[in-house]
């Protein structure tokens, strides 16, 4: 009995032991939430706010604007984007509310609410607007409210566009809702698609004296339009119809004009000007994307003239074999073939003498690819060229290798010329392309001859695998995405 005794009594030392334990460590437990909790509030107090809200407002409003730039189409990025980022915080609504700039763009359109287009007027304070008409097909009360909106600032329009598909019923009279406005500070004006009866008022130097770049296509009657003599840069587009009976004849006045392209078709050469009765002094870029570039290059006289590009539907030499030294100035120079061209067109050793008699003091070329056996090989006149500095060849198949052109900076460098800068672009890509080392090939072909760069080569990823159970290899072939990669191969 007596022992029986004694180990109840241990029984209940050890319990009561238990229990005292048990207690004590619920204690060092709620010591330690206490303590958690100490250590949260204390990094709470310290810890930095996220680095996107310690940016200024003006910051952060310039970084919103620029998202909303780079959204397409612009009137719903005005629309919805500036909505939906304004819905992630106070700081960002504010920055969206409280900077003008973000409010300037304001697009007459049937999903804008007038409403929104108020609000873009109130919100964007005195700065200068930014209007895109589009997407309406016929004239409505709801476009006759919103334009009416518009209008009541009309002397701080800054720019208008208008794009439209031709044809519809409507569109002439949503032109001329604003036919006879004065737009005092409008300075850019692109009308796309929109086909009226006779030119808008509201572009003469008359209605908007601040003009400087003016963009048309598809409008009939360019050649009849009161251009401002201060226009900067235009772009004209002819359709088939509509390059009027005398073309180039409203730029006679535009004699700060720097900048001009022109596309289309080309109609009679009879049509055009006389040979060197269009003068343009301060011109310095010209772009001629027609069926046939000479009656422009003949009318044209621009002695400034710093970079020339044209396309073609045929050879050079008809082009250029009238022009002999008369680009001394332009510095750059772009080919292309004609977008109606399927099939690529090789040029001659006659092109090549024409187009290096007419443009002697080159810096940059871009050429086809196509033209690389005429204008690169042992006898080329394209050795005249002592101020090149730059070439680009667009379109090289992929596969290829310019032996050509390798031949020629083989010869280019033995006399002791400075390296070439290759640019190598648009390549093609072939059916059933082969695999292969193609692309080091090229590379050691180049390695030592030039500056080389590639800019948008297509890659092609051949990925293989094992499958778990048999261990048969898969190989799986994926498809070419042109990737932008960068080689710069200096002279050893």
């Amino acid at each position: 009995m007596d022992e029986l005794v004694v180990a109840r009594a241990e029984l209940a030392r050890l319990q009561d032991c238990e229990r005292e334990l048990l207690e004590e460590l619920g204690r060092l437990r709620a010591a330690v939430r206490v303590q958690k909790g100490k250590i949260d509030d204390l990094f709470k107090q310290q810890r930095l706010p996220a680095p996107i809200t310690r940016l200024p407002l003006t910051v952060l409003s310039d970084i919103i604007h620029r998202v909303i730039l780079d959204t397409r189409p612009e009137s719903d990025a005005h629309r919805c984007t500036k909505r939906q980022l304004a819905s992630v915080s106070r700081r960002w609504r504010d920055a969206i509310l409280g900077f003008p700039d973000l409010w300037t763009t304001i697009a007459i359109d049937p999903s804008w609410s007038i409403s929104l287009v108020m609000a873009h007027v109130e919100r964007s304070g005195g700065c200068p607007l930014d209007i895109i008409i589009s997407n309406w097909s016929s004239l409505s009360d709801s476009f006759n409210d919103l334009i009416g909106v518009a209008v009541t600032c009309g002397y701080r329009w800054r720019s208008l566009v208008i794009q439209q598909i031709g044809g519809k019923p409507g569109v002439q009279q949503l032109v001329k809702s604003i036919w006879k406005m004065r737009f005092p500070c409008l300075e850019r004006v692109k009308i796309l698609g929109v086909q009226t009866s006779d030119n808008p008022p509201f572009l003469t130097p008359r209605y908007a004296p601040s003009l400087k770049n003016l963009t048309l296509c598809d409008q009939d009657k360019i050649d009849e339009l009161q251009v401002n003599p201060n226009l900067k840069a235009g772009h004209f587009h002819w359709s088939g119809r509509g390059i009027g009976s005398r073309p180039l004849s409203s730029l006679l006045s535009c004699q700060q004009l720097r900048k001009l392209v022109l596309s289309g078709s080309t109609g009679l050469r009879d049509q055009w000007p006389e040979p060197r009765s269009i003068y343009l002094p301060a011109l310095a870029s010209l772009t001629l994307n027609l069926a046939d570039p000479y009656p422009a290059l003949a009318a044209i006289v621009a002695p400034n003239l710093s970079y020339l590009s044209c396309s073609r539907a045929r050879s050079w030499a008809p082009v250029f074999k009238d022009f002999p030294d008369v680009f001394t100035n332009v510095r750059r120079l772009h080919f292309s073939d004609g977008k109606d061209s399927n099939v690529p067109i090789e040029s001659t050793e006659a092109d090549v003498r024409a187009v290096c008699a007419a443009c002697p003091g080159v810096h940059h070329v871009e050429l086809p690819a196509g033209d690389i056996l005429a204008f690169f090989n042992q006898k080329t006149p394209a050795d005249r060229w002592l101020s090149l500095e730059h070439l680009t060849l667009k379109g090289l198949r992929v596969g290829a290798i310019p032996h050509d052109l390798i031949h020629w900076l083989d010869e280019r460098n033995f006399r002791g010329q400075s390296p070439l800068r290759v640019t190598l672009s648009d390549f093609r890509v072939p059916e059933n392309t082969p695999d292969g080392p193609w692309l080091t090939t090229l590379c050691e072909s180049l390695r030592g001859r030039c500056l080389f760069e590639l800019e948008d080569f297509p890659l092609k990823i051949n990925v293989k695998a094992h499958t778990s159970s048999q261990g048969d290899v898969l190989e799986s072939r994926g498809s070419y995405d042109p990737l932008s990669i960068f080689v710069n191969e200096g002279l050893e």
